[in-house]
């Protein structure tokens, strides 16, 4: 591994629940239930704070929505400022230029402080995919972390921290986890993404109950494994 890359170590699963949105407010609600009774407590909230260039998906101040995500304690990141690209693809930042990207970044870090009292922690791309070129606009808007495909980037000391697989879900009713099957059973260390409507989807729950349970991997957000790095 280059200079610089740290292996996020094994047995880790870095765990995140995408397209936090007022649109998907049910389904979060459950998941945040379904992941307590499973003992699943550490874990990044990715919001998409103007999801599909809506309104009716925005975040309001003191909305009870917002409140009941502040009142879970749990940190909250930036994921994209509406997930998708004018032409309908969820990979909002492919094709923007820097100054769109940033223009972007920072209109999202404003309605999240705005609704949540704080900017959020971080900035994970919709799909994990941008250019790096995006990564060093999120360094210069001042957030302590940004995230492309396997690897986390922190900004304090420049150093990039890598899993070695990445599961994610969109929401579908299969999940492809053939490319990370050797790294699961060697105890490599794995990004996961869960979306609202997992739940009653697909058996992304079972993976993570199999994981914890039978394979005892550790389950951590973004914000607490940097600290344990410090």
């Amino acid at each position: 591994m280059k200079k610089g890359v740290e292996s996020v170590e094994d047995m880790t699963v870095l765990l995140s629940l995408h397209d936090v949105t007022p649109i998907f407010e049910d389904d979060i609600v459950k998941t945040y239930d379904l992941l307590t009774d499973m003992g699943l407590t550490d874990y990044t909230l990715l919001v998409t704070p103007f999801y599909d260039m809506k309104k009716a998906n925005s975040f309001q101040k003191e909305a009870m929505f917002t409140e009941f995500l502040i009142s879970l304690g749990l940190e909250t990141s930036l994921h994209g400022y509406s997930h998708f690209t004018k032409s309908g693809s969820m990979n909002e930042f492919s094709n923007l230029t820097t100054e769109k990207a940033k223009s972007r970044i920072r209109d999202g870090i404003s309605l999240m402080r705005t609704s949540f009292g704080k900017k959020p922690l971080g900035f994970v791309p919709p799909l994990w995919e941008a250019p790096p070129r995006i990564i060093k606009t999120v360094k210069e808007v001042g957030l302590v972390y940004g995230v492309e495909n396997n690897n986390i980037h922190r900004f304090s000391d420049s150093k990039i921290f890598a899993t070695a697989e990445r599961i994610i879900s969109q929401g579908h009713r299969t999940i492809d986890t053939e490319s990370s099957i050797f790294e699961i059973e060697l105890g490599g260390s794995l990004q996961i993404a869960m979306h609202p409507s997992d739940y009653r989807m697909n058996n992304l729950l079972d993976l993570l109950s199999d994981l914890k349970d039978r394979q005892n991997y550790r389950f951590l957000s973004y914000r607490n494994y940097l600290s344990e790095k410090i």
